[in-house]
């Protein structure tokens, strides 16, 4: 039965590919070693790189003495341009997420405005549809008034429900102007979260900008020789 990969094999076998001038990757770990599920190098890949920066101390305390070789000086060389690589690399997938998360909210909030324009026509198609009827009922008792002394009772009817009429005339204009307040404040809201992710992005990528600029520095300080006379 074929033995499984250990953490230590897929360690090994990356730091063998660094030495050899080369990023490691699953690929490469997996041709390197001969065997290995891409699933199991993936995870202990990302030990070795979680640990990279312990050791690239590490390797800096020992290159700080005069009798470091200079295979090892190479090597930590080497270890900490890849890691300048993972960092970037590690910057603009961040980057490239918060953009399409930016993009997916807009396009939600789009979506519920959309919504709301169309809850706000079928209010005011309401309110003009209780306003005509309103029309109509004032029209019916006007006539009716005509016939006060004969149909009384019917215009007494007819004037409850021309006071219905009104009433909801005034509940639809309330329902209205309700919505109306709603779709502002929700575009007034839709702006601000527009803004703060806006910022948000830019204050992502200053950050990357920054990490990255400050990971060159400390390489261009990493790899200049130290002598010691």
């Amino acid at each position: 039965m074929a033995r499984g990969i250990t953490e230590s094999d897929v360690h090994t076998a990356a730091d063998e590919i660094v030495g050899a001038g080369e990023r490691p990757t699953v690929e490469r770990i997996r041709a390197h070693l001969g065997t290995g599920s891409p699933n199991t190098v993936t995870r202990w890949l990302e030990t070795w790189w979680q640990g990279l920066g312990r050791r690239l101390q590490a390797q800096k305390a020992r290159l700080s003495l005069p009798e470091a070789p200079d295979a090892v000086a190479a090597l930590a060389g080497e270890l900490w341009r890849l890691a300048l690589e993972s960092a970037n690399d590690n910057a603009r997938k961040t980057v490239a997420a918060d953009r399409a998360a930016l993009q997916e909210a807009q396009a939600t909030l789009q979506a519920e405005r959309e919504a709301f324009a169309l809850e706000a026509s079928a209010q005011r198609s309401q309110v003009e549809a209780a306003t005509h009827a309103e029309h109509l009922a004032s029209v019916q008792a006007a006539e009716l008034k005509r016939l006060v002394n004969q149909l009384e009772g019917q215009l007494t009817e007819l004037a409850q429900q021309r006071d219905a009429a009104l009433s909801r005339a005034a509940d639809a204009e309330s329902a209205r102007q309700s919505v109306d307040r709603r779709l502002q404040d929700l575009q007034d809201a839709a702006q601000s979260e527009r803004e703060a992710l806006a910022n948000h992005v830019r204050a992502i990528e200053d950050r990357a900008h920054a990490e990255v600029d400050r990971a060159r520095q400390e390489s261009k300080c990493q790899t200049t020789p130290s002598f010691t006379h």
